[in-house]
């Protein structure tokens, strides 16, 4: 009895420390191919046993809190929430292998599992609670050189190659008589992908290495402010003029970009009339002063509504009686003061904007603070693209954006040259969560095959090549200014082009499943009538 609980309590735990070790951003990532091992252990030995469900989900539990825990600096109730509420969504692909196991064979009830877990992840990446952390092809972005075929599959790609290796290796880890070439096909199924890495990373490294193309100097800012302090009222503007005074100790003639990071500037700005505010006309002398140069920055804004103009949930009242919108914004301003404007379109459940307001509106109490702004934000819904005539053409994505695969293509297929980042990281504190942002960017550049240019607010500022290799960086938590040299791109990889198809064909095959399994199952009690 004593050794069984004991075997029920490493299996709930194994998962979770087996891919703590693989994440980044630690670099045990081959340990992916087996953290799924323990959990189909775990449903086997609870099969029929009442309660056995919730080993795991706690075991999902710990995976969710090994991997995020770091939300928790930034609002503890929130975090716990979201944990428990994302572990119940991923107990969701077990809940049907477990009801695929009674109807099915073996090996359709596991790809039954492995559809459902893709078309959770796709979920994820699509609805308003988006959480898409955890999809399991973020594992490589570290150590992205094995993954270098994301330009064709995008991240979903990993996220199958890690579900179907695991099966795999499940699948010959229960078998009673084992050879060792019963392990070849387990074996094959994790370094082939490796070794087809290879020809995509030679090709692009050539391709990239010969592309001449004129490189446009950028200065990258960070200006290292405490995102707890920075919407005070004293230090709105003059945070901004220290941001401009280090960045004008770096600019040269041949500065093509400023990058300032996300709400760079707080003040609240009224789009229609941005030149009433001092934030505004200083950046404007700024750009005119160096008028060879773009000015991409993060900023704070509002949207008044004409009248008789459709609004949408997230419109605000004035006392007034007027309607507007509130916006995090991306701003790109030339020397003929002329603007223009990207409104963040993947907000944070929560925190920007409450997801299903007529469902969870409840949930208003436990939204995380930011500061600045507060309630739900309004957003674009289609990508932006920042044009800035002759140079290469600007996709400015803000902070959380950057971990959709798709959304990030789309701004690539309306003509985005080189992805911008602009992000505030440090509500995270020194943990595993900026340095997962950051990391995650790289898989962005493989899929896209476009340089990723990165300017955070305490950190990590860094231009990331089109192979996703970290090039030039700065360190956490410091001041500094960032000057890189950048190249556009212009042709389009075939994940830019189709998205997210895989998570669109598992979500159609997990569809399809779900009601054979339902049709079965009635089938089967109107014949035991």
């Amino acid at each position: 009895m004593k050794n069984r609980k004991l075997k029920l309590a490493l299996l709930t735990a194994l998962p979770a420390i087996l891919f703590w070790l693989a994440w980044p951003p630690r670099d045990l990532f081959f340990l992916s191919f087996v953290a799924f091992v323990p959990l189909f252990m775990l449903e086997r030995e609870t099969t029929g046993i009442k309660g056995g469900g919730w080993l795991i989900y706690l075991a999902l539990l710990l995976w969710n809190a090994a991997i995020s825990w770091w939300v928790w600096n930034a609002e503890a109730t929130s975090s716990i929430v979201m944990m428990t509420a994302n572990a119940g969504l991923m107990y969701l692909p077990w809940l049907g292998y477990r009801k695929a196991k009674k109807t099915m064979s073996a090996s359709r009830a596991f790809l039954v599992f492995i559809t459902l877990w893709l078309a959770f992840e796709y979920l994820h990446l699509n609805w308003q609670i988006t959480w898409p952390w955890f999809t399991l092809g973020n594992i490589f972005a570290k150590h992205n050189e094995v993954v270098q075929w994301y330009e064709i599959t995008g991240t979903l790609g990993g996220s199958l190659w890690v579900l179907w290796a695991n099966v795999l290796v499940y699948q010959t880890a229960i078998k009673t008589a084992k050879k060792w070439t019963t392990w070849l096909k387990p074996a094959l199924m994790v370094i082939v992908p490796m070794l087809i890495s290879l020809p995509f990373y030679f090709s692009a490294f050539e391709r990239f290495s010969m592309y001449e193309s004129e490189e446009q100097e950028t200065l990258l800012v960070q200006p290292n402010v405490d995102p707890y302090l920075k919407f005070d009222e004293t230090n709105k503007v003059s945070n901004l003029v220290k941001m401009l005074e280090m960045t004008e100790k770096e600019i040269t003639p041949n500065t093509q970009y400023v990058i300032l990071p996300e709400t760079a500037v707080v003040e609240y700005v009224d789009e229609d009339y941005p030149y009433q505010f001092a934030s505004m006309r200083i950046l404007r002398e700024f750009v005119q002063k160096h008028p060879q140069i773009h000015l991409i920055t993060g900023i704070s804004t509002y949207d008044f509504y004409d009248p008789g103009e459709p609004m949408t949930e997230t419109k605000r009242k004035t006392e007034y009686g007027k309607f507007y919108e509130s916006y995090n914004t991306a701003l790109e301003l030339d020397k003929a003061g002329k603007i223009n404007f990207y409104h963040k379109s993947k907000l944070v459940p929560g925190a920007e904007k409450m997801p299903y307001p007529f469902l969870f509106g409840f949930l208003e109490y436990f939204a995380l603070d930011f500061g600045g702004i507060t309630g739900s934000l309004g957003s674009d819904l289609y990508p932006t693209v920042f044009d800035v005539g002759e140079k290469p053409n600007l996709a400015p994505l803000i902070c959380y954006e950057s971990v959709f695969p798709g959304h990030v293509a789309g701004f690539t297929r309306k003509g985005a040259e080189i992805l911008l980042v602009i992000t505030n990281d440090g509500w995270w504190e020194d943990t595993d969560g900026y340095k997962q942002h950051m990391y995650y960017a790289c898989l962005r550049a493989i899929e896209n095959r476009r340089e990723v240019l990165r300017s955070a607010n305490t950190g990590i500022t860094c231009r990331i090549d089109a192979l996703g290799q970290l090039q030039e960086r700065t360190e956490w938590w410091e001041s500094a200014v960032l000057k890189v040299n950048t190249q556009g791109h212009s042709e389009l990889t075939f994940y830019s082009r189709f998205g997210d198809y895989i998570g669109r064909i598992a979500s159609f095959i997990g569809v399809f499943f779900i009601l054979g399994m339902f049709v079965k199952k009635k089938s089967k009690i109107g014949t035991q009538g």
